[in-house]
């Protein structure tokens, strides 16, 4: 449930939420204070929007850059840079998957999974940020606004009816009439009736969550939304299968692999001069959930599937690894460290991380129980390696820092934990968790309730990493 607080390192969507992206900035000069993002609206069989925010690490603020339309629903979304063309157009690249409907020759329609790639011009790089926060009510809010001030009236009355004398006319005045919110408006409905912003930083709380009813658009009244040009759809040799994940191989600048994972098959797709070459598909006859490419070995795809992960060469399509790894439950991510080659994380619905050198397959490293609920995405980060980010559906955020050998038999060495912090800025479960792609130490996260929020690693543990 929403407190009605708006923070300025705090953006929502007007919609529930379920994708996030970092965004590579390849355009000329780039400000190394401005981190980019990518989210998506989730509305099934719907329209949908993806909206590109930028966020100032000097002022920590955010600001909308551009809203895009998407016809379609967005499964999953990655982002494959920032460009700028020829002609000085400015330009972003990204790839989504989700179920599509098409119309066929009888006038039925078929509805199948896809995967595409888009681009969508960027027209507003040169916007200013403002302290205002411009809202816009939907005549859904309108009416769900009236349906609890009516709820609200009426248990007033009831209070009234139930108190005597000058205790009733007390409470009726100094309380239910002065402050609705904090005292009738907290036992009715979605107690965000209360409390309209008196603080710079507040928005109207009727903006609440309300299913897909629209909240706020932090980037304003009467934005207009750019279209996504459809650059290509990702085909493979057959029609997939629920696509859990797209995996992109791009850890040394641009991306030059796309591998789409579906239920049971893992697609790969490879960048050339001025197309998107179809390489080859696996059914791998078990049933997947995620996959990830290895930043130190190109051709190495790992994947999950329930509490196992398999490495394979994509050259040959050979799997030259695989393990259990003795989690209480399915596994929900898998992670390279980008700067000790072999090692890996594995996150699990049971809250548990597991550390692996994959020399030593065997049996994990580290293990540590830290979250209550499932964990949704862990990420090392690129720069510096002990940084760890993971969310949960238990609403929370955690930075963690661990510490290990890079050589010999990680096996024997002592591992080193700290949790930096736990951030509690959603108030729904959390789904992804992202670093930026400018700088070490920014990093974004996307709860269910639409809402994003940047945060940096905190200045003494910089130093302590620095220095």
């Amino acid at each position: 449930m929403y407190s009605g607080k708006f923070l300025k390192n705090t953006y929502s969507l007007p919609y529930k939420a379920r994708c996030l992206s970092n965004v590579s900035n390849f355009l000329p000069k780039p400000s190394y204070n401005l981190h980019y993002f990518l989210l998506s609206s989730d509305i099934p069989f719907g329209e949908n929007e993806i909206h590109l925010i930028e966020y100032d690490d000097t002022s920590f603020s955010i600001r909308n850059v551009e809203i895009f339309e998407h016809k379609d629903e967005i499964d999953h979304m990655v982002c494959l840079g920032m460009h700028e063309k020829k002609q000085g157009e400015k330009k972003v690249i990204l790839c989504t998957s989700g179920f599509q409907s098409f119309d066929v020759s009888n006038g039925t329609e078929q509805m199948k999974y896809t995967c595409s790639l888009w681009q969508g011009c960027v027209n507003n790089m040169e916007g200013k940020y403002s302290d205002d926060v411009v809202v816009r009510r939907d005549p859904q809010v309108e009416e769900a606004d009236t349906k609890i001030d009516d709820e609200v009236d009426t248990k007033i009355d009831d209070e009234v009816d139930t108190k005597t004398g000058d205790e009733a006319s007390a409470n009726v005045g100094d309380e239910a009439g002065a402050n609705v919110g904090d005292e009738a408006g907290a036992n009715v409905g979605d107690e965000a009736s209360a409390n309209v912003g008196d603080e710079e930083n507040e928005v109207d709380s009727s903006f609440r969550m309300n299913g897909n009813v629209k909240r706020k658009y932090v980037c304003g009244e009467g934005k207009k939304k750019e279209p996504l040009e459809n650059m290509c759809e990702l085909k493979s040799s057959e029609e997939y299968v629920r696509i859990k994940n797209i995996a992109v191989d791009d850890y040394e600048s641009e991306f030059r692999k796309i591998a789409i994972i579906d239920k049971y098959h893992y697609t790969i797709f490879e960048k050339n001069k001025n197309d998107i070459n179809y390489i080859l598909s696996k059914n791998v006859e078990k049933e997947l959930n995620y996959g990830v490419f290895d930043p130190h070995h190109e051709n190495i795809l790992t994947v999950i599937s329930d509490i196992h992960f398999y490495g394979y060469d994509i050259r040959n399509n050979k799997e030259i690894f695989s393990t259990y790894t003795n989690h209480k439950a399915n596994l929900s991510s898998i992670d390279f460290n980008t700067n000790i080659p072999n090692v890996v994380i594995t996150s699990s619905n049971d809250g548990y991380i597991k550390f692996w050198d994959l020399r030593f397959i065997k049996t994990d490293f580290f293990t540590l129980n830290i979250h209550s609920h499932w964990i949704t995405s862990a990420h090392f980060n690129n720069f510096h390696d002990e940084l760890l980010l993971t969310t949960s559906t238990d609403n929370t955020v955690k930075l963690h820092k661990i510490e290990y050998s890079s050589n010999l038999n990680l096996q024997k060495k002592e591992t080193n934990y700290e949790l930096i912090k736990t951030y509690k800025d959603h108030e729904e479960s959390v789904y992804h968790g992202a670093w930026s792609k400018t700088d070490a130490w920014v990093f974004a996260s996307l709860s269910y309730d639409g809402r994003c929020v940047v945060n940096s690693v905190p200045t003494e543990q910089k130093y302590k990493i620095l220095l």
